[in-house]
């Protein structure tokens, strides 16, 4: 995600550039409205794809989006200031926040599997929520890894619990606790149905809400 996002506000930018440059500072509207709106449009999506809902670059983005005068076409003033804004989204970017922002993506889709899971969980469908929270587990432990600088290809998911530990990203009793929940997700993996039990499935889906809260 990173990358290619990185690519494509790299691309924006320089596509920007060129087309607010294309005419003279006098005119007010640009004259290439195909053009204006293509670039507006992209510059647009991607300031959306990439900011927090609620940070400032939302915010001027549905500043800008909601100029009066855009009814009648592209004021440079509005182009130069899309752009402005699309380039501090690229310094940033380039600063490190995308990997702070795909955590959040990941994180808020992970809360949505929980949330599955949990109603499941509720309505007594053990199978369903434990398949639904062990796949959250392995693939949060794994990303909580590469943020540690740790690569978690070839290692089995306790061994990477045992790594973390070691590298104080968990504490002892974190990681005992995180092991009770692969457990349960071996038998998940396994269709150990008969060794599931639904209060361990219940805090499993409470234990990895709050691995999310502190780690993504």
């Amino acid at each position: 995600m990173q990358t290619h996002v990185l690519k494509r506000i790299d691309e924006l930018v320089t596509r920007g550039t060129a087309t607010v440059r294309s005419q003279s500072h006098e005119d007010y509207w640009m004259r290439d409205v195909v053009a204006s709106q293509s670039w507006f449009s992209s510059a647009a999506n991607s300031i959306q794809q990439v900011a927090p809902t609620d940070s400032f670059y939302r915010a001027e983005l549905d500043r800008l989006v909601s100029n009066e005068n855009l009814k009648g076409g592209f004021p440079r003033a509005t182009m130069e200031k899309m752009l402005g804004l699309l380039q501090s989204v690229q310094l940033e970017a380039q600063a490190g926040l995308l990997i702070k922002l795909e955590d959040q993506v990941v994180a808020t889709a992970f809360d949505d599997f929980l949330d599955h899971a949990a109603l499941y969980h509720k309505s007594g469908k053990t199978k369903e929520a434990a398949v639904l929270a062990s796949a959250v587990l392995e693939d949060t432990v794994k990303r909580i890894a590469v943020k540690s600088n740790i690569a978690p290809s070839g290692l089995s998911l306790e061994p990477l619990i045992d790594e973390l530990a070691k590298q104080s990203v968990f504490t002892a009793v974190k990681a005992k606790r995180l092991k009770s929940f692969s457990a349960v997700r071996n038998h998940a993996l396994h269709a150990e149905w008969d060794k599931l039990d639904i209060k361990d499935v219940g805090a499993q889906i409470s234990g990895l809400r709050e691995l999310l809260d502190e780690h993504l």
